[in-house]
This record gives structure tokens, sequence and C-alpha cells, in this order.
């Protein structure tokens, strides 16, 4: 038991015996105190350790930060063009985030040295307005680290626009106008970009672009870490297919690094590239657990996450460190993994917070003996499968629906499909993960996989 509790120590970056210095804090993290989050959670899962780029020299800094903010630009940036009476041009390059992540905005800024952070509603915005900035910061910075999705051709086009302001005959620092035969061409190219382009020609990407400072730029704002049907999944969704294509090879090469020696030697990363919305976006989905846990968690464990979505990572860990020793697969386990869930991605948010993380069950847990022995040097795949094997047969296998603490007309039923039928669900993952843990789905019902003594079951119904 003490082996594990080291070992999601370590995955963590947490020790009972560390305090957070609130001084050292940066000011994003004053948003969490809006709201009280317990001492625990804050050592669990707090700021310290995502953003490690303080440990380098400023060489280091500046080349690998500038390489993840391409590829943050890559997925969140926008160059924009604003021109009004027929004369007026000005510029501005813009992040636009939920509130909750305007720490990594004042990162942004603080490592740049120019630009304003601003807040409206629920988003934050880091914008750059200034002509000269742009063309003495943010050019050069493009200039050198090379976007690499179709964004690349709105920042050409942008470019354009901006040497043309810049070498207009009527333009000078104290003037936004330019000359008339200018501003045509440059309201032309606004026309052309960002939601108005139509050509998408002429760039190509070769994985030998990306590098993991860039990958992890890009993670930060089009990638997931998140738990589907009690497993862990990884994902990349994007408009641009042969970036993910791109991508998918640079995977395919990084180092088989697993925490553990003496397991299963898992294959290299296999991704699989889908369409969603009718193909206007695709996704890259790793879901195989071996591979994401000897390849893709130790890849991106070692990198430095700038924003919140190193909490995101941190989190799903855990899970993949659940989900590896089969601890998913007793009720305990479940319900933790849920609740692990609930505490990512866009639930992280404080307006979408509904389950406070508790360390003293995931230490629990851990105390039980393993599920799985991976030192069996069996996939995951078998584990499970022989562990399912163990349990019995699942012939005449029940799904009992219990709502506001009574049984539902029908229940029980054969199948997970036949009792989401019955309360309307068209996906059935909701049943899988919330079975047996005694957990309230959408404030209603709750599912097992066997009767259940009455009067607990409204014990913990009133739990809820």
């Amino acid at each position: 038991a003490l082996y594990y509790k080291f070992i999601i120590s370590e995955i963590l970056f947490y020790s009972k015996n560390k305090i957070i210095n609130l001084c050292k804090l940066p000011f994003y993290c004053y948003l969490l105190f809006k709201k009280v989050i317990s001492d625990t959670f804050l050592n669990l899962f707090g700021f310290g350790g995502i953003s490690s780029l303080g440990n380098l020299d400023s060489k280091d800094i500046d080349h690998k930060f500038l390489q993840w903010f391409v590829g943050f630009t890559d997925a969140e940036g926008t160059f924009l063009i604003k021109t009004k009476n027929k004369s007026e041009v000005s510029f501005s390059y813009k992040i636009t985030l939920h509130i909750d992540d305007s720490a990594v905005l004042y990162l942004i800024k603080g490592k740049l040295g120019i630009g304003v952070v601003s807040i409206k509603g629920n988003t934050c915005t880091f914008a750059v307005h200034s002509f000269q900035l742009i063309v003495d910061v943010l050019l050069p910075i493009f200039d050198k680290y090379p976007l690499i999705t179709h964004k690349q051709l709105d920042y050409r086009d942008w470019r354009i626009a901006v040497s043309l302001k810049k070498n207009s005959a009527a333009s000078n620092r104290k003037t936004i106008s330019v000359a008339p035969e200018t501003f045509n061409k440059i309201v032309q190219i606004k026309e052309s970009i960002n939601s108005n382009r139509t050509n998408f020609y002429g760039y190509n990407i070769p994985y030998s672009m990306i590098s993991k400072y860039w990958l992890l730029g890009f993670v930060e704002g089009d990638g997931s870490f998140h738990f589907t049907n009690n497993r862990a999944i990884f994902s990349i969704t994007q408009k641009d297919r042969q970036v993910l294509e791109a991508i998918s090879i640079f995977l395919q090469n990084i180092p088989r690094a697993p925490i553990f020696n003496f397991v299963f030697i898992g294959p290299q990363p296999n991704c699989i590239i889908t369409g969603k919305n009718n193909n206007t976006a695709y996704q890259l989905t790793i879901s195989d657990t071996d591979v994401l846990f000897q390849y893709i968690f130790p890849f991106f464990k070692d990198l430095p996450f700038l924003s919140r979505k190193g909490v995101d990572f941190k989190i799903w860990s855990v899970g993949l460190f659940l989900i590896i020793h089969g601890y998913s697969k007793i009720p305990t386990g479940k319900a933790i993994l849920l609740k692990l869930a609930n505490n990512m991605n866009s639930k992280r948010y404080f307006s979408n917070m509904i389950d406070i993380l508790d360390t003293a069950e995931i230490s629990a847990l851990f105390e039980i003996e393993p599920p799985f022995n991976i030192f069996s040097k069996k996939s995951h795949f078998a584990l499970a499968k022989n562990y399912t094997i163990a349990q019995g047969s699942r012939k005449g296998y029940n799904i009992h629906i219990y709502k506001d603490g009574e049984e539902i007309p029908g229940s029980p039923f054969n199948s997970y499909r036949q009792g989401g039928q019955a309360i309307g669900l068209d996906s059935v993952s909701s049943i899988k993960n919330y079975i047996d843990t005694g957990r309230v789905f959408k404030d209603v019902y709750t599912f097992y996989s066997s009767p259940i003594n009455k009067f607990n079951h409204f014990e913990n119904f009133n739990k809820k």
C-alpha cells in the first residue's frame, strides 16, 4: 500500500507536508479564493509545479516558451484587422479564454512584455494593439517560429497587410490612416482571412516542423485529457485533418518511458482520426490504456504546462493510474473516477464545479490490493478480460434503475441500452459510469447491477 501511495504522490507532485506559499502564487490564483476550496485541494491540485520554465536559463525560456506560445496561438490566437472611414486601419493580435483561465494570459503578457489583459463577463482577453509592438515583437516571433495549422495562412496575409501599412507613404507613427490604394488592398485581405477564408491551399505540414513545446502549447488549447466509459482518453480536436495527421506521426515516434519496469510492452501510439460535425472538424484520439500509460503520460509529465490544462493532466494521471491497476472495476474506484472526471475540463470552472476531491478517499482506495497485476506482463485488455471472466458470466446481468429512491417501472433491465431508453438517454455511457457507485445521476437516478437494500438506498440518496 505504501508503494502505491508513493507512486500516486509522484504523479500528483504532492506531499502531505507541502505547504503552498501564498505570497508566491501568481495573480490569477486570486480567482481560486473567490470560492471556498479546501487546503487539501489546493495542495493536491494547486499551481505549484505546473509552470517550471523558471528553472531554465533565460535563453531556454525564450526558445521553449516561444515555441509553446506559437502552438498556443495555433489553437487559440487570432490575427485581426479593423478598418473604418475608408482610410483608417488598425491591427491586433488576441487570445480570448474563459475567465478561470486568465492565469495563462497574464503569464503570456509577462513573458512577452507587451499587451494588455482585459476581463469582460466570463471571458478574458490578451491583446496587442500597438502597431509598433506588432512590427517589432510579434512579427519576428512568428517569422522565426512558424505557425503550423491553417492559421499560418491568416498570419501570412495579416503580415502582408501590416507591411502595406508600414510601407504606405501616408502612414506615420502619429496616424492610423493609409493611402486609398493601400486601404483597398488591406480591406481585400481583411475580407479573406479568419472565418471568411475559403482558400486553404499553399501550405504543408511536415511532422518535422512539430516540436514538443509547440505540441504542448497546442494541446493546452485544443487538447483534452478526459474519461469516457471508465476509460482514459487523450484527444485533440482541430479543423485541419493534415495537422492531426502530422501530430499522429510525431506521437508515433515518442519514446516508451513506463514508470514501472517489468510490465507489458505496449505498442507504439496508434492515433485514430475521425470526422466530427459533418467533417467540419476532426478529432485525434488515443484510448489504448497501455499506450497512454507508457507513452503519453510520461511524455507530458516531463513538460512544463503553463495553463490550467496542467491541472486537468494531473487529475487525468490519477485516473489513468487508477484504471491501469483495475481499480475502475470496483465500485469505490468507479466512484472516485467519476469524481475525478467532475473536476476536469469545463467542469473545473467554478461555475460548473460539482465535486470537491477528497485526498483521503484516494488514499483509502490505494490501500486496497490492486485488482490487476500489471507485473504479469499481460496487456491491460487481457487483464480486464480475465478479471471479467473471474467475476463470472454476465448472463442474467441486470440493470436496476431507481428514481427518487424507488425502482422505476420495467426495472431490472437486461442491458445498459434498454435501461437508458427507459429514462430517455441516447447514450449508455452515463449508466456505465454511475452504476454501483451510489452516485445520483441528474439528481434523480441511481443505477445498480443487483437489487439493493431499500433503507441503505434511501440513506445514500439523501446524501446527494
